[in-house]
């Protein structure tokens, strides 16, 4: 892949904490100290730099090191711990959209920081700790968010962005997910959700965004949109 998390070709690795057909799936290690729902979020364990590197907190490096090295990638452990409530919980959670990195710089750990700009990402800084959480990637120049904040600072990029609401996305104990969470890329003209759009009250919004950018949407079930802590494609044919 060009991008993290912008796959060119179809996916056939992912990490999720949820099946998903035709495809493997890595489920996330559980983070023991944060709330039950948010346990196994992928986007709060690890970060895809490039298409063979990561960053992981202490707490699931062992985990991902042994689970990604035989497909050729180098884990390198932060040195942030996580903690059990925002925004120390969110240390990892960056939003990455191309070459473009949204993140809040007092929460973010300092190691993936500093890697981030030695492998030349551009550096928007956001209030919000939940980046990635917040932001659904469609392509190098285009995203979806569920916050004000990152819709503005990604206008401000010149980006593509739509404001949607996140209401209805499930996240037990908590008033609401985000979809970034919900969501992930599995080809370059397919986007998975985990759940059904058509619960969503964006539901025509998002699908007339993705429309005029030739992406079809794969709802992985029938039911409600849950928050699961992202879909990450990891590998592609």
């Amino acid at each position: 892949m060009n991008y993290p998390y912008l796959p060119e070709e179809k996916v056939t690795l992912f990490i999720a904490d949820t099946k998903i057909p035709d495809a493997a799936v890595i489920t996330p290690p559980s983070i023991d100290v944060l709330p039950t729902a948010m346990r196994r979020h992928a986007d709060l364990g690890i970060v895809i730099i490039s298409s063979k590197k990561a960053v992981c907190p202490p707490e699931t490096y062992a985990y991902y090191k042994n689970a990604l090295s035989p497909y050729g990638f180098e884990i390198i452990k932060g040195k942030t711990h996580i903690e059990s409530h925002y925004p120390k919980d969110s240390a990892y959670n960056v939003g990455i959209v191309g070459k473009k990195c949204f993140l809040n710089k007092k929460v973010c750990d300092k190691l993936l920081f500093d890697i981030l700009i030695s492998e030349g990402y551009e550096i928007i800084e956001v209030k919000q700790g939940y980046t990635k959480c917040s932001i659904c990637p469609i392509d190098e120049n285009s995203f979806i968010t569920g916050d004000v904040s990152i819709y503005k600072a990604g206008k401000e990029e010149k980006m593509d962005v739509l404001l949607i609401s996140n209401d209805n996305i499930s996240l037990p104990g908590f008033s609401n997910g985000f979809f970034g969470g919900c969501t992930g890329m599995s080809s370059f003209n397919e986007l998975l959700i985990n759940g059904n759009v058509d619960t969503l009250p964006n539901a025509s919004d998002m699908k007339n965004f993705l429309t005029k950018k030739n992406i079809k949407i794969r709802n992985l079930t029938e039911g409600e949109v849950k928050d699961i802590g992202s879909i990450i494609p990891l590998m592609t044919d």
